[in-house]
């Protein structure tokens, strides 16, 4: 199985083994990077929701590689921090995300996936043949509710907070902190198949399939399933956050 990414279709293909269990840069991530963002390997947790605001939005320290969290967002914004980063009026749309698809993640029906949705939708799709899926997103916007300078202040006003692991790794680079998160309002996955002429056709699903997804929760739009929960899509890193816990 393998995972092609490609967000608009100058950019060149990457193939990425599903059995990952940590991100691997494809074409998708570098263009996020160009353009100031660090894409989460998938579409992750629940921007309802605080807890996860506290392992995916701003002020969280992570481990680089892995994309999992070492510190909560509170240890750095303090209690109130995540609940103040998920109040819509904290937001601004960004529009490199919004209603951009993200095409050729490879699926062969045999069983595992690196997009942790399509997972669960195939669980209710047959399909026969290798299977392509794009992956749209809906509205997506930028949770900035504190400046660069904040998060550097804050940074060094938790150095006694911060254990030597963590002052460790974000000296050398191992860890970075969430300035800004990314998320996004929906996230639709549309199933293709390759023709007999070379292409690719939208996969018909059937009636059973459509009402086996409806009955889990999912939308089908345009022939595409949709996942409605707002999701964290990508993040900024704090630059010079190694300065802030280096040694004087």
């Amino acid at each position: 199985m393998k995972i092609q990414t490609v967000l608009i279709a100058s950019l060149p293909a990457l193939f990425l083994t599903a059995c990952s269990t940590a991100p691997v840069p494809g074409a998708y991530q570098k263009e996020i990077r160009a353009q100031g963002y660090t894409a989460y390997s998938h579409p992750i947790g629940d921007t309802q929701n605080v807890k996860d605001w506290d392992k995916f939005g701003p002020g969280v320290i992570l481990r680089a590689k892995e994309q999992t969290y070492y510190e909560p967002a509170r240890t750095l914004l303090g209690e109130s921090g995540p609940q103040d980063a998920m109040k819509p009026e904290n937001a601004s749309p960004v529009g490199l995300f919004s209603n951009k698809t993200v095409s050729g993640y490879d699926f062969d029906g045999k069983g595992g996936w690196t997009l942790d949705a399509v997972n669960k939708i195939a669980g209710s799709v047959q399909f026969k043949k290798d299977t392509t899926v794009d992956v749209q997103f809906g509205k997506a916007y930028l949770a900035n509710f504190k400046s660069e300078g904040e998060i550097h202040r804050a940074v060094r006003a938790a150095l006694p907070n911060l254990d030597a692991t963590t002052q460790k790794a974000l000296r050398r680079g191992d860890f970075s902190v969430v300035q800004n998160a990314v998320y996004t309002d929906s996230v639709r996955y549309t199933f293709k198949q390759a023709t007999q002429s070379g292409g690719s056709a939208t996969y018909e699903l059937s009636a059973q399939e459509i009402a086996a997804l409806t009955a889990k929760g999912y939308k089908i739009v345009q022939g595409g399933v949709e996942v409605s929960q707002p999701t964290f899509i990508a993040y900024t890193p704090l630059l010079g956050a190694a300065d802030d816990v280096s040694k004087k």
